[in-house]
């Protein structure tokens, strides 16, 4: 049984002007929702509300009670209140602001600091780092930076934040938790708006409650403690939007993670939801869909219920039911989706060698569409001898020879097909406008680890040193434009994987750079396997895709081939696990996907290629 350690802090009570009406009820609200979880969860609260909630109290409340998790456990800090800003030159905050929660004796003359965004972010990574699931949820202004001017609000409206106050002292900055662990154990966050940002309570239903609290836990109730968190998040920003469209709540963390646990929840890489605009799938032109008549299926046993693409946007899609008529339980829930008709390239496959086996790899590949017996799309062969499949065509690390004598074995060699098509769709991504494209670079600097040199032919080289210490480089997302741009970095490695975990996701003011890791050095390693003998090397595509508002990251996650788990099993598409763009259930009736691309949209992308080498 899971147990959850959670600290709920609801502050109303500030001085003067400042004071709120719904943040203790926020607070409260959310107590009660978790003693309501019986069953696979088992909560230890603390609340502090009002004038309980001091600096000092806040700090030792995260220190000692949400520390007090262990391996397999949950820290829950939920913070309903103020958030404020501050201007600041550290090349670490891409927007030029940090962020910070204003505790209850923060607000009066010579008050005590703000806890600041480094401060409670390196706190929450150090109880992650002892094996602990660590959640933040965060109801107050400038919210999605404050685990790291002040926008329109609704008629009727209170924003939840303050202007930086003189007495405010800005401490020290604390370093975040680095070292050669790429992906470190972070906190999740759950963030009421974007940094530069008001979140906003009124009056709803009789009682004043925060629009995000009440929208997130109005979620809850409908999808359950088991829920994902990106589908927490999609009903959650909607709820919010109803409301206002100055308020954009953030998820920082994976999409497919389980509410309190993290645990992988079994979900479709793209979401339906029913919004203001009718029904939505958060996929759009940067993540490759390209023009309108593309169709989404339904997961989870609604296989026959699928939607068509009447408009597509740089973030996601505008569709419309086909053959079926959603009800009202429907327009309150968010519905796992994958693609089965889509309207690019499928990858062009020529089979050779034994008869026997290509028949049996034809017929494999026959119900998925990203697959096609020749064509126009990504060339890639499959040689079949002696009951062994050699696959090539791939611009990655050559693929191991995969068994090919059964079924099973055809369907695990279609797979790796897919998994280089996926790998391969992301790496040539591209906006045919390069306005947005041409105005951000990703930039690789070296540190006292390691060599780093720039090639005629655009390659960065980075050397180990000569004792063998892999080299560490500084990685930066560069927005040269006059607007401010929201820019995730995907490392595409050789070994046919791809991860935002570098940087996941940040907006970036004009002029300004987001920093990889937190401001970290990234390290470069060969990968496991690859003897570091003198000329060997690896590559990594470093690429930055640029919109204006948020993307899904989901599809953009992909493990390395082979991916780990059983060599053979059920097909992923019918089993439901992370489906991504290319793990594809079969349509009922094939449809051709396409039509005129039309206007491309404000996104774009730039990318670098890095070679690690043994020198």
């Amino acid at each position: 049984m899971r147990t959850v350690y959670a600290l709920f802090v609801g502050i109303d009570d500030y001085p003067g002007r400042h004071r709120l009406r719904g943040c203790v009820n926020d607070a409260r609200e959310a107590e009660r929702w978790l003693r309501r979880q019986t069953g696979a969860l088992t909560p230890v609260v603390k609340a502090l509300h009002d004038k309980e909630a001091s600096r000092a109290a806040v700090l030792a409340a995260v220190e000692r009670h949400l520390g007090q998790c262990g391996r397999d456990d949950t820290a829950l800090f939920w913070f309903s209140g103020h958030g404020s800003e501050y201007r600041t030159d550290d090349p670490r905050e891409a927007t030029g602001w940090a962020q910070a929660l204003v505790c209850q004796d923060s607000l009066g003359p010579g008050g005590r600091p703000m806890l600041q965004d480094s401060e409670l972010g390196a706190l929450l990574d150090g109880i992650a780092a002892h094996g602990s699931h660590v959640l933040a949820v965060l109801d107050c202004c400038h919210a999605g930076g404050a685990t790291r001017d002040l926008g329109f609000g609704p008629p009727g409206g209170t924003g939840r934040g303050v202007d930086w106050q003189p007495w405010w002292r800005i401490p020290a900055r604390v370093r975040e938790a680095g070292g050669a662990d790429a992906e470190a154990a972070r906190h999740v966050l759950l963030a009421a708006c974007r940094p530069d940002e008001r979140a906003h309570e009124n009056d709803i239903d009789g009682r004043y409650r925060g629009y995000f609290s009440h929208a997130l836990l109005g979620a809850l109730d409908r999808l359950g403690p088991a829920a994902a968190y990106g589908a927490l998040h999609a009903l959650a920003e909607e709820g919010v939007r109803a409301r206002t469209p100055f308020q954009h709540p953030q998820l920082r963390g994976p999409e497919n993670g389980g509410f309190l646990s993290g645990d992988p929840v079994s979900a479709g890489p793209f979401l339906l939801r029913h919004t203001t605009s009718g029904w939505e799938v958060n996929c759009g032109r940067a993540h490759g869909l390209r023009a309108a008549g593309a169709e989404f299926t339904l997961m989870g046993g609604l296989a026959s219920r699928k939607v068509v693409v009447r408009h597509v946007l740089p973030e996601s899609c505008l569709v419309d039911p086909d053959g079926w008529q959603p009800g009202p339980r429907d327009r309150h829930l968010a519905h796992p989706v994958t693609p089965t008709a889509l309207a690019f390239t499928p990858a062009a496959v020529t089979l050779a060698g034994d008869a026997g086996a290509v028949r049996l790899l034809s017929a494999a590949m026959a119900p998925v569409p990203v697959l096609a017996d020749g064509g126009e799309g990504l060339p890639l062969r499959v040689d079949v001898a002696g009951g062994w499949a050699r696959v090539s065509g791939g611009a990655g690390y050559p693929v191991p020879d995969l068994p090919l004598r059964t079924r099973a074995d055809a369907e695990r060699v279609v797979d790796c097909l897919a998994h280089l098509a996926r790998w391969h769709h992301i790496l040539e991504l591209h906006n045919p406008d390069a306005l947005l494209s041409s105005l951000v670079r990703v930039t690789v600097e070296g540190t006292s680890a390691g060599r780093v040199e720039h090639c005629a032919d655009g390659e960065i080289v980075c050397g180990y040193t000569p004792d063998g210490r892999e080299p560490q480089v500084m990685v930066r997302v560069h927005n040269d434009s006059h607007r401010q741009l929201w820019c995730v970095l995907l490392d595409l490695t050789d070994g046919y994987a791809c991860s935002p975990h570098l940087y996941e996701g940040e907006f970036v003011a004009p002029g300004k750079a987001g920093s990889a890791r937190h401001g970290e050095p990234v390290w470069l390693r060969l990968p496991p396997g690859r003897a570091l003998l003198r000329g060997a090397f690896a590559r990594d595509w470093l690429k930055v895709i640029v919109t204006e508002n948020e993307l899904n990251l989901a599809p953009f996650r992909l493990p390395a081939w082979p991916p780990t788990g059983p060599a053979a099993g059920p097909r992923e598409s019918e089993a439901g696990g992370d489906g991504g763009l290319l793990r594809l259930t079969s349509p009922v009736h094939r449809r051709d996907a396409g039509g005129p691309a039309g206007h491309v949209g404000r996104w774009g992308t730039a990318q670098v290629v890095v070679r690690t080498q043994v020198t």
